[in-house]
């Protein structure tokens, strides 16, 4: 009987700490209000959506500086070619203008006019057995 009785008072101690557990529980979800905890939350959010588009821009205002400076580098660098190849041209232009004046200070040759004779041929007749 000892230990029935033993056995019952465990039982009563291990329900009655699950029932002040539940009733802290339930005090605690009372005085807690959840709204306040929404908005806590909300205000978390928005905070680190802020953050976010902080790294966000600095990271596009960084590549904008960074293909801008690759846009003058390509730019400058199309600019010497064209000037090299502008130079080459105005050369061979040069060249071809003088050419042309020498060509023009040459007498043309004249040139015989050769003409071509047509000769008749025969008709080769097979004879007929």
């Amino acid at each position: 009987m000892n230990d029935e009785n033993t056995t019952e008072d465990t039982k009563a101690k291990v329900m009655g700490k699950i029932n002040e557990i539940k009733s802290n529980v339930q005090t605690f979800i009372n005085d807690v209000n959840m709204t306040d905890i929404k908005a806590s939350i909300n205000a978390m959010v928005k905070d680190a959506q802020k953050d976010f588009h902080k790294i966000v821009d600095k990271d596009i205002a960084e590549m904008k500086k960074k293909l801008q400076k690759e846009k003058t580098q390509v730019e400058m660098k199309a600019k010497k070619f064209l000037d090299g190849h502008k130079k080459e041209l105005n050369t061979l232009q040069a060249k071809i203008d003088k050419l042309v004046k020498s060509a023009k200070n040459v007498k043309p040759v004249p040139v015989k006019k050769v003409t071509t004779k047509k000769v008749a041929t025969k008709k080769k007749v097979s004879k007929k057995k």
